[in-house]
């Protein structure tokens, strides 16, 4: 066989594969007349017999393609890359995430679809809202994320913009707030938003910053501080824990909470902090939880929406302070 008969036949085995891709799934075959008719229409002229040669070569090179439940049906592509059911929960993820800005999050969703056959895409098009969640206006995202990747990757630190929402106009609009140098860590996705957790030089504590509100990032000479100057010698973040103890992401001094709460409680307290921080002791309608947090203002304005349904029973300060909050919220609604 010669180079161009060679080619000639990769290049078949291509169209054909495209092909089963953007039209066939297990509700769609196609039969080798509709594929001779496409290689046609790019050139590509043949008989079945050179079709039925170019899938069986397919299925050799480890392409999973079937045939329809009737010799009439024809073949169609069974396994892909991601499965439908795996594309839609993607492209759900990627439409609610709100630090993917509107342009951003077509692009990606259509990159996504194109794993799927037409007639997929079109079922899940049907269903998604033609109106856009809440996003962010940044379209320096991507280059963040890649900026922070490399960073970590290499030791070094990252410094950058940070903005934050002000009033001009009589409207809300991002303004450049600081500049900060940062030693990074990891990357975070929590609350629906995306963080990176890192260290400012003037501290010894760990803080979070929002992707979405980092202009003009770049990597710097300076070496990142090592993670176990603040946290301790050997110890590896463990992004799990982190976003377990950080309520809200508010970062605060690392202390021991326990409560005791109703048992209509019991979903909302397993899905933030664990089934391991839930004692099995039951008492009556209630039930006890023991868990490390950050004492922080997150974990304050969190646990308050539950105060009829929780007690205390530590830290203290924690206990005063919801005290203190449940009085100046009655004194406000009292004006």
């Amino acid at each position: 066989m010669d180079d161009k008969e060679t080619l000639l036949k990769r290049l078949r085995c291509e169209y054909i594969l495209e092909y089963l891709r953007e039209n066939t799934d297990s509700e769609h075959c196609a039969n080798s007349n509709t594929i001779i008719e496409y290689l046609a229409e790019n050139g590509i002229r043949c008989g079945r017999k050179t079709v039925y040669d170019s899938i069986t070569a397919l299925k050799l090179f480890g392409y999973e393609i079937l045939k329809g439940a009737t010799s009439n049906d024809g073949y169609f592509l069974a396994e892909r890359t991601f499965q439908s059911s795996e594309v839609r929960v993607m492209v759900d993820a990627v439409t609610s995430a709100p630090f993917i800005t509107e342009k951003k999050t077509r692009e990606l969703r259509d990159k996504l679809l194109k794993f799927m056959s037409r007639h997929q895409r079109e079922q899940i098009l049907a269903q998604l809202s033609p109106h856009e969640r809440v996003k962010s206006q940044n379209e320096q995202i991507y280059y963040v994320i890649d900026e922070i990747n490399r960073a970590i990757a290499s030791g070094r630190q990252v410094e950058f913009d940070y903005y934050k929402y002000e009033l001009e106009n009589g409207k809300p609009n991002l303004k450049k707030q600081r500049h900060f140098a940062i030693s990074p860590y990891a990357l975070v996705w929590a609350n629906d938003k995306y963080y990176l957790v890192g260290n400012y030089d003037k501290y010894d504590n760990l803080s979070n910053y929002r992707l979405d509100k980092m202009k003009m990032i770049s990597i710097t000479e300076q070496a990142a501080r090592p993670y176990s100057d603040i946290c301790g010698e050997d110890s590896v973040f463990d992004t799990t824990e982190y976003v377990k103890k950080n309520i809200m992401m508010y970062n605060g001094e690392e202390t021991e909470m326990e409560l005791i709460c109703d048992y209509g409680l019991l979903d909302v307290m397993v899905d933030k902090f664990g089934v391991d921080a839930v004692t099995v002791d039951e008492l009556g309608e209630k039930f006890s939880l023991r868990t490390t947090v950050f004492y922080s203002a997150g974990l304050i304005d969190w646990l308050f929406q539950y105060c009829d349904r929780i007690k205390i029973l530590s830290p203290q300060r924690l206990k005063d302070r919801i005290r203190e909050k449940a009085e100046s919220t009655m004194k406000l609604i009292a004006e």
